[in-house]
């Protein structure tokens, strides 16, 4: 191993999300891999990043960089990079928001001259519905150009016109000592203990909680009418939606609750906040349903059967190219609630199911542990 130095700089600090989750399970990747002195994450000071990483014990990779806001983090983030050696490669993580793009124009120039390699990890598909804002997207990256390395084929596929020189896909990663089948808790978290105790099945989506009609429409008003056809049914499921809302009074989620009153089903419909605890959940859930169209990837997919739960998912994005690699029956058209219903009573009653698990435990501890995802890192980014 050379003593190259992996530099990262993430473009959201304060989101308990996807990117935040993968960059801590790189470092424990790396950890594992005996390589601690190559990787240095970049991070807003006092964010819930850096937070994130203390309280894993893993603050070790971490370069604290104080900011009065997200650009003026990455400003003096990018100024900090400048300074370190020319071999040490830059990773820009999903780096795509339009406050950003100007900085990104602006450092390309020093960038490219230093000869540094640069790449940019692509977590979304960077689509902008806005002419303006694609070509904003546009400019930022053709200055730049980065190499990509995308979480999935379906974002490669969509990032193409922007960053060109894909350089390979890393499935996202997850801890499989955290989220496993084996590890048994003997109480349901507090927040699904009335539910559990009412013998309903629990029917989990795991999933920030988004305007709707966006480009990564998580679609989670889908899951009201899928709930009134199990109802309809005699099926007794209660959907529980757990993550963030950071709309202003979390108006979102009242439209969700609003939205399950007017179906009759609000009986059944749960929001809960975000937990770091989010395995116990896993354990307590009979199925988890996940119907965004436009999916990147989809970590709540791997976390669900890396803990044994089954997963019905859309039948298109990176759910649909996830599942078909060992349970393409799974998928189901996000739209069609009558067919989501029917696949997720006998997805749950079907004695293939458990094969199927043990198929896609398989899939997920070959493509999504930490030392595969660290190992790949460390090959594309040409530090091995």
């Amino acid at each position: 191993m050379s003593n190259k130095k992996l530099l990262i700089v993430p473009g959201y600090c304060n989101v308990l999300g996807g990117t935040t989750v993968s960059l801590l399970m790189l470092a424990k990747g790396f950890t594992l891999c005996g390589l601690s002195e190559n990787l240095c994450v970049v991070i807003h000071q006092d964010s819930f990043m850096e937070h994130y990483f203390r309280d894993a014990g893993l603050s070790h990779y971490v370069k604290s960089i104080k900011a009065a806001n997200p650009n003026e983090f990455l400003k003096q983030a990018l100024k900090w990079v400048g300074k370190q050696p020319k071999e040490f490669p830059l990773l820009l993580d999903n780096c795509v928001w339009r406050d950003f793009l100007p900085i990104l124009t602006l450092a390309a120039p020093f960038l490219r001259l230093s000869r540094r390699k640069i790449y940019h990890f692509c977590h979304d598909l960077a689509l902008s519905y806005n002419h303006l804002g694609y070509l904003a997207r546009k400019i930022a990256f053709t200055s730049l150009a980065p190499s990509a390395i995308c979480n999935s084929q379906f974002t490669a596929q969509h990032i193409r016109s922007l960053m060109p020189d894909i350089r390979g896909i890393l499935y996202q990663p997850v801890d499989l000592e955290k989220f496993n089948h084996k590890s048994a808790i003997t109480t349901p978290p507090d927040a699904l203990k009335s539910i559990v105790n009412s013998g309903a099945r629990i029917m989990l989506t795991p999933s920030r909680i988004n305007k709707p009609k966006i480009v990564n429409d998580k679609n989670l008003r889908a899951l009201i009418p899928v709930l009134a056809h199990l109802q309809s049914r005699g099926d007794n499921y209660h959907a529980v939606v757990i993550g963030e809302d950071l709309s202003p009074g979390k108006i979102y989620s009242q439209a969700l609750l609003e939205s399950a009153r007017n179906a009759g089903v609000a009986n059944c419909f749960t929001i809960l906040p975000p937990a770091l605890n989010i395995e116990d959940y896993y354990r307590y859930a009979d199925i988890v349903v996940t119907l965004a169209p436009r999916e990147p990837f989809g970590r709540t997919i791997v976390e669900a059967i890396a803990c044994g739960v089954p997963v019905v998912g859309s039948n298109t994005g990176g759910i649909n190219e996830i599942l078909h690699n060992f349970a393409p029956e799974w998928t189901v058209n996000p739209d069609n609630s009558v067919s989501a219903a029917k696949t997720i009573v006998d997805v749950v009653n079907n004695s293939r199911t458990k094969e199927l698990l043990l198929e896609g435990r398989d899939w997920v501890e070959k493509y999504c542990s930490l030392k595969s995802y660290a190992e790949g890192m460390m090959r594309l980014t040409g530090l091995n």
